[in-house]
């Protein structure tokens, strides 16, 4: 009971204001009537978001090197060299939802970390084209091992990336590999 008290001391002190009305159950926030508008608490700015998609830093000076060949090592600018392995033909099957099955293309990188400090591997990006620039969907995943987590300096690790591909379209594949860190992309072709 003191506590109650002490309470509604302090709101009648104090010029407690509320939006509820007469009849709004206690304790509930009441809603403005439709068509007002909303006063912000203090503190809180209110403005239109922005769009999807569209941020502040913009890529604009992002440039793809031109393809080397398998086997060929291949810088990015934040100092992750990039070097196809392998680029192999393989039948894909459909294990799970919107997989497709096929004819695929598996291509193996081996990431190296040629920097001073650790790289993210999960900000990579890897991609395949085929014939004039078409997209290719990724495989199974159950085919794929893709890289993550950090790489310190001086280390490297593989992955495995699948691709959809059709039989027609293998040997006009080329893989591109990114990194948020970096300002140049690397193409592979097979």
């Amino acid at each position: 009971m003191v506590g109650a008290s002490a309470l509604l001391a302090v709101a009648a002190l104090t010029g407690c204001s509320s939006l509820a009305t007469s009849d709004t159950p206690t304790g509930a926030i009441a809603t403005p009537p439709t068509g007002a508008i909303a006063t912000p608490p203090p503190g809180v700015t209110v403005g239109t978001p922005p769009s999807p998609g569209i941020t502040e830093d913009r890529a604009e000076n992002i440039s793809t090197l031109p393809p080397v060949p398998i086997n060929q090592p291949s810088p990015l600018s934040n100092g992750l060299e990039v070097t196809a392995v392998s680029a192999e033909p393989l039948e894909l099957t459909a294990n799970g939802p919107g997989e497709i099955a096929g004819s695929g293309l598996s291509v193996t990188l081996d990431f190296v970390n040629n920097s001073t400090t650790d790289i993210s591997l999960d900000s990579l990006t890897v991609n395949a084209f085929y014939g004039d620039g078409l997209p290719a969907a990724p495989g199974a995943m159950d085919t794929a091992t893709p890289v993550d987590g950090l790489l310190p300096p001086g280390d490297h690790r593989q992955g495995v990336y699948v691709f959809q591909i059709p039989a027609d379209g293998l040997d006009s594949a080329v893989f591109e590999v990114g990194h948020s860190d970096s300002q140049n992309v690397i193409a592979v072709a097979r």
